[in-house]
């Protein structure tokens, strides 16, 4: 005797030799739906978190996720709101100074953005890949590193010389007062592919102090680096002083979060959907299947099998078909993204010289193939439910 009874039956229910072909096609096929579905998923949900872990990369790591500063952009270190320290997503805290500046070199003349680096800050700049360079950024040379694309604008490169020139911040002084201007020598180029290399100029912090005449213990602001950008709650971080302002790193880059946010909720509906697919498909195939089966269910039921057991028959008969469905989704899925030609050259068909990051969370897509179980699993339960309410003697009367 085969225990439990149940399975066995559930299993001889969905495939043995004695099934028509019509029967295993429809099998075949719900199969085949559950597998897309998963692979679907898996596929869009690895290529949004991909272009996510990309945006942090080439993006988050060379700009702050957080300022603090107050209206003037010009404040006392002493005013340092040391409660942030506390807070569980803060990774890094660093002081610093930065000023708009004209820059103007023997062939061209541009705007760019100067931002200090002292000793202690090797550690923001190293992904910069300038740590050749650094050495040079002393207390007593008026030595810069600029990014490559602006050093091209200007028509210069390592060891030669441009004049930076700060405006007066107050615009009825503009023509009143006389310009602070100082030659600087360039040891150093970086090169990001960011955006930081069309403006950004790094300098010793001791030498801007001295050109932009702060005065002692005072700097532009705090940057403050985070865990996970991503979950950047603003109103964790605001301070009961009037004072101070919070620049979060969505007002610089608002366009691109906007359109992460779009895709996650893309990416979301494109789930609840197929969710919503796969279950109608189940309850559709068990429906048609326990129709069909009524007369054994009643002859079960009149043998001693209690209402519970047949119900777990066709939980069994729908498990399987999802089970096999979701390993075989995952399997293509994985297949596709490890062979990442695949996924580019389908891509490519549609949009010319794309390369696409891809990046697996196998916890969430485990978090996927349980959330699909579980739907699958109950959406079988009303149509086993509304079969078995009827009594043996209704369904066999016409026998």
């Amino acid at each position: 005797m085969y225990k439990p009874i149940y399975i066995f039956i559930g299993l001889r229910y969905f495939w043995n030799r004695h099934l028509t072909n019509f029967k295993k096609i429809i099998t075949i096929l719900s199969i085949i739906g559950i597998s897309i579905g998963i692979t679907s998923i898996i596929i869009t949900m690895s290529l949004v978190y991909g272009f996510q872990n990309e945006f942090k990369k080439s993006v988050l790591s060379f700009i702050p996720h957080l300022i603090i500063t107050n209206k003037s952009y010009y404040i006392n270190k002493s005013e340092f709101p040391k409660n942030i320290l506390k807070l569980k997503n803060v990774k890094r805290v660093s002081s610093f100074i930065s000023d708009k500046v004209l820059i103007q070199s023997k062939e061209n003349i541009t705007t760019g953005e100067i931002i200090t680096f002292d000793k202690k800050d090797y550690n923001i700049f190293k992904c910069y890949n300038i740590h050749n360079y650094l050495y040079t950024l002393n207390e007593k040379q008026n030595n810069i590193i600029l990014g490559k694309k602006l050093a091209e604008k200007l028509h210069v490169n390592i060891n030669d010389s441009i004049k930076l020139i700060i405006l007066p911040k107050i615009k009825k002084n503009f023509f009143k007062k006389k310009f602070n201007t100082r030659i600087f020598k360039i040891t150093g180029l970086f090169n990001t592919n960011n955006d930081i290399d069309d403006y950004q100029i790094i300098i010793n912090t001791k030498i801007a102090i001295n050109f932009l005449n702060y005065y002692k213990n005072y700097i532009t602001g705090w940057r403050v680096w985070l865990k996970d950008p991503f979950f950047l709650n603003i109103n964790s971080f605001q301070i009961k002083k009037n004072n101070l302002i919070f620049l979060d790193w969505k007002t610089q880059q608002g366009e691109l979060f906007k359109a992460i946010q779009i895709e996650k909720y893309i990416m979301f509906l494109f789930f609840v959907l197929i969710l919503l697919i796969v279950g109608i498909n189940i309850v559709i195939t068990l429906t048609v299947n326990m129709i069909e089966k009524q007369n054994i269910i009643a002859i079960l039921q009149t043998q001693g099998l209690c209402r519970k057991k047949i119900m777990l028959i066709f939980v069994t008969l729908g498990a399987s078909t999802t089970i096999i469905g979701i390993f075989l989704g995952t399997l293509i899925s994985f297949i596709l993204i490890f062979q990442g030609k695949i996924i580019n050259f389908l891509i490519n068909t549609l949009f010319s010289d794309i390369d696409i990051p891809i990046k697996i969370f196998p916890f969430q897509i485990l978090i996927v193939d349980i959330t699909f179980a579980m739907i699958s699993v109950a959406s079988t339960l009303y149509p086993i439910w509304h079969i078995t309410k009827s009594t043996p003697s209704k369904i066999l009367s016409y026998e």
